[in-house]
């Protein structure tokens, strides 16, 4: 990667999704943050003491943070900017252990924060180049004798080294902190987004099976559950279906328009619905068209009374947006394995007994039969 590049303002399609991004934009600005409140915390203590080397040292490594956050805003490189806040960690650390040494080693607990802070800011990738880092930058402190630029009593050193380990452990803390904290949030929006996309699958799932407007069964449905209905049809079951459509339809769409005819389709589907049985499967081919499937046994008269009863029901006027129609209904019936031995055979015996039914006056059923068709008015 050149350095123009990392440089450049680097969109979110480039790496990992939106969602990743913001999260480690975050993780870098809080941790950030919390290293510019820890430097001045150092800063303070080093001031009493009059250590103005450290002073000066982290107040440099404050001042480079603060840039860092200003690119980081600016950019939002996460890449370039999580490198930068754990380089500038590396060497205030180095350089203040170069700086203290002789006087104490409790220094070196702060080579320690410097993996954590890779992992949180970096990468997993990260923690393991800057932890080869951090431990040559520790064999060479540890093989390396210097001059320490301040001499301090003991009894001053023990309150510097319980400072070092306490703020070295509260940055340890807030990074764990920060870190878990994400991945809790994270955790929440995967689990958001998987109920959506499980919603929005059970939608799909839904308009494919579903008729939009009367919220029945579509063609592709009732062709599906046709098929696997004989298919597994148990001896001695007998399977019935029926075929309806509304007469005039087109006649109310032409004169009242689609809107009215839209609400007669869903009026329609609603009476159909109280004429069958809750284990009927009910459909909406398409347009005026309806079917419906019973389960029933040899001689069950209950396909015949179900269709009188649709044909009484559809005597009844239907009011509309203020608008009374009167629209009939034409029945064909089908039975297997009487009639056909197959789902196809079948829905076009009920068919044609439904044209049938139409061309003897409409507001009527007839049964399909092998040898010969029954026929019957709402009367």
């Amino acid at each position: 990667m050149s350095l123009a590049n990392l440089f450049k303002k680097k969109p979110y399609s480039e790496s990992d999704s939106l969602i990743n991004h913001q999260r480690q934009y975050r993780m870098i600005k809080t941790v950030t943050i919390e290293l510019i409140i820890l430097g001045f915390l150092i800063i303070y203590v080093y001031f009493i003491y009059r250590i103005w080397d450290i002073v000066f040292l982290v107040a440099v490594a404050n001042l480079l943070s603060f840039c860092i956050l200003l690119l980081l805003h600016r950019t939002r490189n996460t890449t370039l900017c999580g490198h930068l806040i754990t380089i500038n960690l590396i060497m205030t650390t180095a350089a203040g252990n170069l700086l203290m040494a002789g006087v104490s080693s409790s220094y070196f607990v702060w080579f320690n924060v410097i993996p954590i802070l890779a992992a949180v800011v970096v990468s997993g990738v990260g923690l393991i180049t800057y932890s080869a880092i951090t431990l040559g930058i520790i064999v060479f402190l540890f093989f390396h004798s210097a001059e320490p630029v301040s001499w301090l009593p003991s009894s001053e050193i023990i309150k510097l080294d319980f400072l070092n380990y306490l703020f070295s452990l509260l940055i340890t803390c807030t990074l764990l902190y920060s870190l878990l904290k994400e991945n809790v949030h994270y955790e929440q929006l995967l689990y958001e987004q998987n109920y959506l996309l499980k919603a929005d699958k059970e939608k799909f799932h839904y308009l494919a099976r579903y008729d939009h407007l009367t919220n029945l069964p579509n063609r592709s449905y009732f062709l599906t559950t046709a098929e696997y209905m004989i298919s597994n049809a148990k001896p001695h079951q007998y399977l019935t279906i029926f075929f309806m459509d509304l007469d005039g339809f087109k006649r109310v769409n032409d004169h009242f328009g689609h809107e009215i005819g839209d609400g007669l389709l869903m009026q329609t589907g609603k009476r159909l619905q109280t004429c069958f049985r809750e284990d009927d499967f009910l459909a909406r081919l398409g347009g005026d068209e309806f079917t419906a499937i019973l389960k029933h046994s040899a001689n069950d008269k209950t396909p015949e009374t179900i269709a009188r009863r649709i044909l009484r029901e559809f005597n009844k006027s239907f009011a509309i947006n203020s608008v009374t129609i009167d629209c009939k209904i034409s029945i064909g019936l089908a039975t297997f394995p009487v009639q056909a031995q197959s789902d196809d055979e079948l829905i076009a015996r009920a068919d044609m007994a439904m044209y049938d039914a139409k061309k003897s006056g409409g507001n009527a059923y007839r049964i399909a039969n092998s040898q010969c068709n029954k026929t019957a008015n709402s009367s």
